[in-house]
């Protein structure tokens, strides 16, 4: 795959030039056209600004994406697909088109993988000694600021991965002799030869405390000896957001 091609992600929703002018303006050598269907209400900006590039701008590759533009976790785990497999590229994504949703996504997105570059393109309406209407002006796009927020850890999302090959629940003890295979629960003594059965879940707790009380992933139940750790809806879609990046 070509490195260093200048990559934007561009919501459309009612708007033409303020995803048409940054991509000229910027030189996009490729951009992912994001909207809900291809036969949607914003069909006429779509296939116009498919239409402009194509005739005009035939270095600019186009690739099409469908999905649901009004479903925040939706946005965010189809972005975070995109910003991971043009990894290696300068990624951009326009926040200033589309809907509030894709907006707050793209915004999301660009905190969680700071590989990814938002930009807002602001507008001007100049004004007429007439009655007709104004015409758009797109000014030079901004670059907006971005801050790192907390991700899941390793360990954590392995959690979710294994209780949901388990089908969303797991004792324990079971999920104990999981994290022993994968060397998360381990001696961490070199003067200790044997870790006990309250050490081991001592280490599970110290997981799992803020997977359930801060994330929300989980929760824990216990019933006499028995306890179990169940994925909760919130794991599951930190599960489909993060679980596959490398």
């Amino acid at each position: 795959m070509s490195t260093n091609l200048r990559v934007h992600i561009a919501p459309v929703g009612y708007e033409f030039l303020r995803v048409t002018e940054p991509l000229i303006r910027m030189q996009a050598d490729k951009v992912y056209l994001v909207t809900y269907q291809a036969d949607d209400n914003a069909a006429k900006f779509y296939s116009q600004i498919k239409k402009e590039l194509a005739q005009k701008y035939k270095h600019i590759k186009v690739e099409e994406i469908f999905v649901d533009i009004w479903n925040l976790d939706d946005c965010i785990e189809k972005f975070r697909e995109i910003i991971l497999q043009e990894k290696g590229n300068h990624v951009y994504i326009n926040v200033s088109t589309g809907t509030k949703i894709t907006a707050i996504a793209g915004m999301i997105s660009s905190m969680l993988w700071n590989i990814v570059t938002p930009y807002y393109a602001p507008v001007r309406y100049p004004t007429t000694k007439h009655m007709d209407l104004p015409t758009e002006q797109v000014l030079d796009s901004e670059i907006l600021p971005v801050y790192d927020i907390m991700k899941p850890t390793k360990n954590e999302m392995l959690i979710l991965s294994l209780l949901n090959t388990d089908g969303g629940k797991m004792r324990k003890s079971h999920l104990i002799e999981k994290l022993e295979a994968e060397k998360i629960i381990k001696i961490r003594d070199e003067h200790i030869t044997h870790l006990s059965d309250a050490a081991k879940h001592s280490q599970l707790r110290s997981i799992l405390d803020h997977m359930e009380k801060t994330w929300k992933f989980v929760t824990v139940e216990s019933s006499g000896r028995r306890s179990e750790v169940s994925i909760t809806e919130q794991g599951q879609t930190a599960l489909r957001i993060f679980g596959s990046e490398k």
